[in-house]
C-alpha cells in the first residue's frame, strides 16, 4: 500500500462513524493489536465528539496489572479518558476453559452496558477473520440461520449501540496498520494456548484450510453475507406477524404466540430476543426449552428460562425478555428523600417532573414491603401486595420497586405517602407536587 493509497481503516472507520453520527464514542481495548490499532485510528480522525477507552481487567493473567498500566498510559498520550475495570470471574472446573471464556465475555459486556447512554457507540475491532473463527465455531455447534449470519457489524446494547467498523478488514490490513505507524500494543500469552476453541481454531485448524483452499476465507465471509441477507428477508416477513404476538411494552403475548406453528414460534422468540437485545442468542435447543418449559408450563406456574446474565419468565400471560435481576442492597435502604436528587436503585430509576403529584417535603425512599398498606386518592386502604396486583406489577419486579413513606415522628405511625409510576396516597397530593415515575 503506498502512500497514496487511503488506508482502508481509516477509510471504513470515519465512513461508519459518519453514518452512526454519535453522542460520544467509546473503544473497548484490551491493549492486544486489534483493539489498539482501533483506537490509534479513531484519535486520529479528530473527532469534535468525545472519545474515551474502556478496559476490562480479568485478573486471568499475571501480567493483567501490567496491560492496564500500559493502556492507561496509551490513553494518557492520546489525552483520551480510560475507565478501567477489575472484575471477578467465578473459576469453572478445571479444565473447563470454554465456561471461562463465556464467564468473561459476560462480566465485558456487563461493564460496555453500564457506561452506555443514549446517543454513544462502542467500538470493537472483531475483524474479517474473527468472522471467519466464528461462522466455523457456530456450524460446529449446529447453528442455523441467525447463528451462521455470525456477528453483525452493529446492534443495539444497553442504552447505546454496539459497532464493529473493522469487519471489512482483514487482520493482516491491521498488522500493516500497526507497523505503518507505529502502534504500540500488548500480546496475551492466553493467544496462543489452544486449549481455547476459538485459538484452536485460528492457529490450528483455518491455517490449514486456507492451505488447501486458498480462496476459503473469501468463501466463507461471502456465505455469511448471503446468510445475512436471507436473514434480513426472514426477519421483514416476519415483522406483520410478531407485531400481532407482542404488546405495547415488547410482552409476548402467550395464547397469540401458541396458536402459530411452531417454526413460526422458535424464529419469533429468537426474533423477539435480538429485539430485546439479550445476548448471546439462544440456540434451538434452548428455544425449544422456553416454548415447552416456559409458554407451555401449567397456568399457576411462575416458569423462568436463565442463560448468561438474562431471563426469560412468564406472568399473566405474557413472557418478559430481561437481564438478570441484581442483588438488592438492604443496608442502603430505607434513606432520606427530599427531592433534591434521584437516588440510585438496584433496579431500574426514579424519575421526576413538577405538575399534580406528591407534595414536595421530607420522606423516607424504601423499597417494597407487601403487607404495608396504603390508600391511593378516593381508593380503598389495602396492602401493597394486593395494589401490586390490582396493577399487573410482575412479582419478580416488586421488591425492587421504590416506596416512598412519611418521615418517622414521635408518637405518629408511620404512612405510605406514594408508591412511583403508580400512585399517590390520600392527603399527600397536590396540584404543583413532585410527578414520580419508576422504570423499572
Amino acid at each position: 500500500m503506498n502512500s497514496a493509497t487511503p488506508c482502508p481503516i481509516s477509510q471504513n472507520l470515519s465512513q461508519q462513524l459518519a453514518l452512526a453520527k454519535p453522542r460520544r464514542v467509546l473503544v473497548a481495548y484490551s491493549g492486544g493489536l486489534d483493539s489498539s490499532v482501533l483506537l490509534h485510528a479513531v484519535c486520529q480522525l479528530k473527532l469534535t465528539i468525545p472519545v474515551c477507552a474502556i478496559h476490562v481487567h480479568h485478573g486471568l493473567s499475571s501480567h493483567a496489572d501490567t496491560w492496564l498500566e500500559h493502556c492507561q498510559a496509551r490513553c494518557d498520550g492520546y489525552q483520551r479518558e480510560l475507565f478501567a475495570h477489575k472484575v471477578d470471574l467465578p473459576r469453572p472446573p478445571r479444565g473447563q476453559v470454554a465456561g471461562l471464556e463465556q464467564a468473561a465475555r459476560q462480566a465485558r459486556y456487563e461493564v460496555f452496558t453500564q457506561h452506555l447512554q443514549a446517543g454513544d457507540i462502542l467500538l470493537m475491532a472483531h475483524h474479517q477473520d474473527d468472522q471467519v473463527e466464528t461462522f466455523m465455531m457456530r456450524l460446529m455447534r449446529g447453528s442455523g440461520l441467525t447463528g451462521l449470519s455470525a456477528m453483525e457489524v452493529s446492534r443495539e446494547l444497553g442504552k447505546g449501540r454496539l459497532w464493529r467498523p473493522l469487519l471489512g478488514n482483514s487482520r493482516a490490513q491491521i498488522e500493516h496498520y500497526a507497523a505503518q505507524h507505529g502502534v504500540a500494543h500488548v500480546e496475551d500469552e492466553s493467544n496462543g494456548d489452544t486449549h481455547f476453541d476459538r485459538n484452536w481454531w485460528r492457529h490450528a485448524l483455518l491455517p490449514q484450510i486456507q492451505a488447501r483452499f486458498p480462496q476459503s476465507a473469501q468463501s466463507v465471509l461471502k456465505t455469511i453475507e448471503v446468510l445475512q441477507a436471507e436473514h434480513a428477508l426472514l426477519n421483514d416477513l416476519l415483522e406483520p406477524v410478531y407485531q400481532t404476538l407482542v404488546d405495547n411494552q415488547g410482552c409476548l403475548i402467550n395464547t397469540k404466540l401458541s396458536e402459530q406453528s411452531w417454526s413460526i414460534q422458535c424464529q419469533i422468540v429468537r426474533k423477539w430476543q435480538e429485539r430485546h437485545g439479550c445476548y448471546p442468542l439462544l440456540a434451538d435447543k434452548q428455544i425449544r426449552s422456553v416454548i415447552t418449559d416456559v409458554l407451555a408450563a401449567r397456568q399457576d406456574a411462575e416458569p423462568i428460562f436463565k442463560w448468561q446474565g438474562n431471563e426469560i419468565r412468564r406472568h399473566n400471560g405474557k413472557l418478559y425478555c430481561m437481564s438478570s435481576l441484581p442483588v438488592i442492597p438492604r443496608n442502603v435502604f430505607p434513606r432520606a428523600f427530599n427531592g433534591t436528587s434521584l437516588p440510585p436503585l438496584p433496579l431500574g430509576k426514579l424519575e421526576q417532573g413538577i405538575g399534580l403529584g406528591l407534595k414536595p417535603g421530607q420522606y423516607q425512599l424504601a423499597l417494597y414491603a407487601g403487607n404495608a398498606k396504603a390508600k391511593p386518592i378516593n381508593r380503598p386502604n389495602k396492602s401493597l401486595k394486593k395494589w401490586f396486583q390490582e396493577y399487573a406489577i410482575p412479582p419478580w419486579q416488586r421488591p425492587y420497586w421504590p416506596v416512598l413513606w412519611q418521615e418517622e415522628r414521635a408518637g405518629q405511625e408511620r404512612q405510605v405517602v406514594a408508591v412511583p409510576g403508580l400512585f399517590v396516597c390520600q392527603g399527600f397530593a397536590c396540584e404543583q407536587g413532585w410527578q414520580l415515575n419508576f422504570k423499572p
